[in-house]
């Protein structure tokens, strides 16, 4: 089999870096990085040396692109040397190449305006001197720059008028790499079966040319959505195929990557020893090759597999050090995955001041990058693209029967023929007009689903900035005043016992808030992972009393279980410790003084029915309509003034619902209220 090696043109959002590398050349051969400095110091230190070559220019341009990977500093030296001298010659093919090298290194850098503007120098020059390949890789790049910003519908555009060039002029290489894209534009959707279906067409390509290292390439974003699709078993096995290709052809830069994506989807299993081993190699052979871009990821990955374990000091290390090379590239979406663990850690090791720290500065940067209607504006471009086919096949059936027509115009029965035809044409016509109109409704009806979900996502963001902004803000803020005027001023006896009992209740407060808005993110990030095993309720029932009891004391409040002992449940013991801590802690909230909170139980067929109950302010009709409706919380406040947000009472909701079950609540004004939720019996197989 014929083997060529080449570094991929544009293979954008390659799941460890988004708009990964690029080289204006189609294949890479034999030649080193090393090799091409020895290259331009035999030319520059030959006595016959010019400069004005196109030969020195693209050696000049060569090394340019690739020094972002290792060297990101000298890229514009070499890039800006080689334009300049291409400029002098009039060598305008050089120009466009190096503008789209120029273009792909701000992308990188996150400067999408200077990207733009390279990216048209070079398709204005392309299009002028009919430059079919710097045409293709400056769409490419263009739609690579689009999807960086969240334009995606617009990116696939680029990508779609890329192909018909690269066909025409039979670029097989990025034909596979645009097809590659377009599959990962619906990847980056959770759009699987369309974006396996693009991949599989990039496959075939890369096979049918004998394109090695494309095949690796595209059988490694493969795994990736088979990750996501959480069959891990497939995308081990496909990762290991990348990695025997790359291997065989002595590809390390894709090696390391390779090694990477075994380590994340180890992770994905809680794997941690595993995928450390495999983060471990990535980082050896960074360190070999220089290769700076990829510590990004492999730092990322250290970080969350001693997480895993644990092992906090070292998860903070690494983290850090993600987050400072993250920063050095400005790579955004690494900068904000890394805030979300460096949260995380920090809750584990409970400095809440950082956590809240890193959490802000991840929201913020969420916040940044969502987008309304994305998902509108792609399934609007896949209804266009099946109409653009469908439309094709009529007017390829139209020439055909008039090449018909021209056939028979001297027969007699040329009348009846050509009625024949009309008709049959009329029929097929309808037929395909009726089919199309019925997959029309369809994806209108997916639409108005991805329209609702993504309404409800939206109101969830926001609720949750207004829950920060509004109810942590201000406690917080008083805080700091507080310890202000006593580092400042310094504050009688009398004043800090008057003080600080109430501050100590504030921060409290907030420490049980960033506790659920934490878990709440790793539930985003991560799901929420469901452990079922037999457990005791009651065992679980008198911690969180316990737990609890200070504060209820507080308000002379009684605390009461009638669970029965050894009464066992299979279920996630950490899911049911919050619900059962929120709705306790609720139900205290909004007890008067001298009250009682009871918790009871009632085995019922196939599961438990466990009730808190309480004698406190009660609510309304109404207010119970609302009580576990995601789009109307509002903040609240206890017999004593407590204040509460209601996030917790969302968070137990989705616990029980992981579990199996349900919750409900039934109260009456000044009476009190009970909050009822079911979770399984004992599993008789565990």
């Amino acid at each position: 089999m014929l083997k060529k090696y080449y570094l991929s043109k544009k293979y954008y959002a390659i799941p460890f870096v988004l708009a990964f590398f690029s080289i204006a050349s189609n294949i890479l051969l034999a030649q080193t990085r090393n090799d091409d400095f020895l290259e331009l110091k035999k030319l520059r230190t030959s006595p016959n040396f010019n400069p004005l070559t196109e030969a020195y220019i693209d050696l000049l341009a060569r090394i340019g692109a690739k020094a972002f990977l290792y060297k990101p500093d000298s890229t514009l030296i070499y890039l800006n040397e080689a334009y300049a001298l291409s400029k002098k010659i009039k060598y305008v093919k050089g120009q466009s190449k190096i503008l789209n090298s120029l273009g792909n290194y701000y992308i990188h850098k996150g400067h999408l305006d200077q990207a733009y503007e390279k990216l048209q120098k070079s398709l204005a020059i392309a299009d002028k001197n009919n430059l079919q390949n710097e045409r293709i890789d400056a769409l490419n790049y263009y739609g690579g720059a689009l999807w960086q910003e969240g334009k995606n519908e617009l990116a696939l555009s680029k990508y779609l008028a890329a192909l018909p060039i690269a066909e025409k002029v039979n670029d097989v290489l990025m034909m596979g790499v645009l097809n590659g894209n377009i599959a990962l534009l619906y990847d980056d959707k959770k759009d699987y079966d369309t974006a396996l279906l693009f991949n599989e067409k990039s496959l075939k390509i890369s096979k049918a040319n004998n394109l090695d290292i494309a095949v690796a390439q595209a059988l490694l974003n493969r795994a990736v959505i088979y990750k996501k699709q959480k069959k891990y078993a497939l995308a081990e096995k496909t990762v290991n195929e990348c990695i025997a290709i790359f291997q065989e052809n002595k590809n390390i830069d894709w090696l390391t990557y390779s090694y990477m994506e075994i380590g994340s989807i180890a992770i994905e299993q809680h794997h941690y020893l595993e995928a450390q081993k495999w983060f471990e190699k990535s980082i050896k052979i960074i360190d070999e090759i220089d290769l700076i871009i990829g510590y990004t990821k492999a730092y990322l990955g250290m970080a969350k597999s001693y997480f895993g374990i644990s092992n906090l000091e070292m998860a903070e290390t690494y983290a850090l050090k993600a987050l400072k090379v993250s920063k050095d590239l400005n790579k955004f979406e690494s900068i904000k995955e890394t805030n979300l663990v460096l949260a995380q850690i920090y809750h584990d090791k409970r400095n809440h001041l950082k956590a809240f720290e890193y959490q802000s500065n991840y929201i913020k940067m969420l916040e940044t990058t969502a987008i309304d209607g994305m998902q509108k504006g792609l399934n609007a471009l896949r209804s266009e693209i099946i109409f653009e086919n469908q439309k094709q096949i009529l007017v390829d059936e139209n020439e055909a029967a008039i090449q018909k027509q021209r056939n028979y115009i001297f027969a007699g029965i040329v009348a009846f023929l050509v009625l024949l035809i009309v008709l049959l044409l009329i029929y097929r016509t309808q037929k395909i007009q009726r089919k199309f109109n019925i997959q029309l409704q369809k994806q209108q009806q997916v639409l108005l689903k991805h329209e609702g979900e993504l309404k409800e996502a939206n109101a969830t963001k926001d609720r949750l900035f207004s829950i920060i902004a509004h109810d942590l803000r201000g406690p917080v803020n008083s805080f700091h005043s507080l310890i202000k005027l006593y580092v400042d001023n310094g504050l009688t006896k009398e004043e800090i016992d008057m003080i600080f009992p109430k501050a100590l209740q504030e921060i409290t407060r907030i420490s049980d808030m960033l506790n659920n808005l934490l878990i709440w993110a790793k539930t985003q990030m991560f799901g929420s992972v469901n452990n079922p095993n037999n457990l005791d309720l009651n065992f679980l029932v008198n911690e969180n009393i316990e737990l609890l009891r200070p504060l209820a004391q507080k308000k002379s409040i009684t605390l009461i279980n009638n669970f029965p002992e050894s009464i066992i449940s299979f279920s996630d013991g950490d899911h049911i410790n919050i619900v059962l801590r929120n709705l306790i802690s609720n139900a205290v909230k909004f007890t008067k003084e001298n009250g009682e909170v009871i918790l009871n139980v009632m085995e019922l067929k196939e599961k438990y029915q466990i009730e808190i109950k309480d004698n406190g302010l009660g609510m309304t009709k109404e207010v119970q309509a609302k009580l576990f409706d995601k789009n109307t919380t509002e903040t609240t406040y206890g017999t004593s003034n407590e204040k509460g947000t209601g996030i917790g009472l969302l968070l137990s909701q989705e616990m029980v619902i992981a579990n199996g079950g349900e919750i409900w609540a039934e109260s009456s004004l000044e009476k009190g209220t009970s909050i009822f939720f079911t979770v399984p019996l004992k599993s008789k197989t565990n």
